[in-house]
């Protein structure tokens, strides 16, 4: 376990902690060269096989939203995209940086919007090449970004789900008890 108590985080500073920036560093850089890379080196459409049957890189120009939905409305979905990382910070104000699960999954999903957001501005769609299939089934080209993000947003549903929220309690109790005193004077005014 790190310095910094429960959670092994570097430290507990407010929004980063010791886990989030390098992480988020790590993921946007990785993410940044890999597409650069892709450009140089992939064709607009034409497969690389890495494994056949299972694995290839083929470039795909994304102007939708997840998984190549809702094409040809890169505008709308780059300002979504910004739309949604606002509010996931305001959301996050709440929650217990000194936790690294916290820190690591805000990383990731951060992350990988800033990085999709960045092909939007700078190339007008976000550029796709990771691309599973086996036997006639294939997934949807993917990048870097788009994995940490939907990995991020899974951990931390599953937390929710499970009762192991990223909030403080603090932030739990105001929200829970917010949500009866509603609840309660909803039911009064009935009778």
């Amino acid at each position: 376990m790190c310095a910094g108590g429960e959670g092994g985080s570097l430290n507990s500073g407010r929004y980063g902690g010791g886990w989030f920036w390098p992480v988020a560093s790590v993921i946007l850089i990785s993410d940044q060269a890999l597409k650069l890379w892709a450009e140089q080196a992939l064709t607009l459409g034409a497969s690389e096989t890495v494994i056949p049957g299972f694995f290839s890189m083929t470039r795909v120009h994304n102007t939708g939203v997840a998984f190549g939905m809702a094409q040809g409305n890169n505008l709308l979905t780059g300002l979504l995209a910004a739309g949604i990382l606002i509010w996931a910070a305001w959301m996050a104000r709440s929650w217990d940086w000194s936790r690294r699960f916290v820190q690591v999954v805000t990383a990731m999903v951060a992350a990988g919007a800033v990085g999709n957001l960045i092909d939007r501005v700078r190339l007008g769609y976000v550029l796709d090449f990771f691309d599973f299939h086996v036997r006639g089934w294939s997934w949807p080209a993917f990048n870097i970004a788009d994995a940490c993000i939907s990995v991020g947003v899974g951990w931390l549903v599953l937390s929710w789900l499970s009762g192991k929220s990223p909030e403080t309690v603090a932030g739990r109790e105001e929200r829970v008890a917010g949500g009866f005193e509603k609840r309660n004077s909803e039911i009064g005014k009935k009778l």
